[in-house]
C-alpha cells in the first residue's frame, strides 16, 4: 500500500505541475523521517500492539521508496538508465547481505536489540540525506 501510495501522491503533484525537485525531496523526505521515527520508537516501546503498528508504519514508509525506481528513468540518459538501475540494484543486493550480518553480529555482542535498532534509525537518517540531496531536475551522463 505504501508503494501505491507514494507513487499516486508523486504522478498527482507532477501532473498538477510540481517541481520534480521539490515532489521527490518532499515525498522521500516525508517517508525516510516517519520511517526514522518509526524504527527509533520501537526501541522504547513496551506495548506489543503499539510495537506492531510503528513497525506497519516503518514499513509502509519504507515501500513509499519504492518511487526510488524512477529514479533511473528520470536522472539518467536513455542508453544509461539501465547501467543506473542495475547500480541500484547491485547496492541494495549487497546491502541485503550486509546487514543481516552486522544486525546480527551487533545482537550477539551485546544481547539486545536496542542497537540494532539504532543502526535502522541511523540508516534513516542515511536515507533522508541522499533522499534530499538528489537534484530530480536535470539528467546526468553516467
Amino acid at each position: 500500500m505504501g508503494e501505491l501510495t507514494g507513487g499516486w501522491l508523486g504522478d498527482h503533484w507532477l501532473a498538477r505541475g510540481g517541481a520534480p525537485n521539490l515532489v521527490y525531496r518532499t515525498l522521500f523526505g516525508i517517508a525516510a523521517v516517519v520511517a526514522t521515527v518509526s524504527i527509533f520508537s520501537v526501541a522504547y516501546v513496551k506495548d506489543p500492539v503499539i510495537v506492531v503498528g510503528l513497525l506497519a508504519s516503518t514499513l509502509f514508509f519504507l515501500r513509499w521508496c519504492g518511487m526510488y525506481w524512477v529514479i533511473p528513468s528520470l536522472l539518467a540518459t536513455r542508453d544509461r538508465s539501465g547501467f543506473l538501475g542495475g547500480c541500484m540494484n547491485l547496492g541494495g543486493d549487497i546491502a541485503g547481505i550486509g546487514v543481516p550480518i552486522v544486525v546480527g553480529l551487533i545482537v550477539q555482542l551485546t544481547g539486545s536489540y536496542f542497537l540494532a535498532l539504532m543502526f535502522f534509525a541511523t540508516a534513516g537518517l542515511l536515507l533522508l540525506g541522499c533522499s534530499t540531496a538528489i537534484d530530480y531536475s536535470r539528467k546526468l551522463p553516467v
